[in-house]
């Protein structure tokens, strides 16, 4: 892990639409939206995927350090990296 003391991830980094931007284009298309209500469905579906990888292992995290993790940009980017299927993989 990165040992960095990000507390973002930045989208320039992987081209893609920051709050800000994501709530401009909810709204040009109807939907009244504001940049912390983006940012809070963002990091819902953030803390789905926490606790269902971490349920997979068997491990029962509390809700408060589920969200610690889905709020780390280290976990974001790796999920976005695996996303966009630019991940190296390793087979061991």
């Amino acid at each position: 892990m990165k040992t960095q003391n990000k507390k973002y991830v930045t989208t320039n980094q992987f081209k893609g639409m920051g709050y800000y931007d994501i709530a401009a284009q909810m709204n040009k298309e109807g939907v009244k939206m504001n940049h912390s209500t983006a940012r809070n469905i963002v990091l819902r579906g953030f803390c789905k995927i926490v606790k269902n990888i971490t349920e997979s292992y068997g491990e029962k995290y509390s809700d408060e350090k589920i969200k610690e993790i889905a709020k780390s940009p280290d976990f974001q980017e790796s999920i976005i990296t695996i996303m966009k299927g630019n991940g190296k993989w390793v087979n061991h």
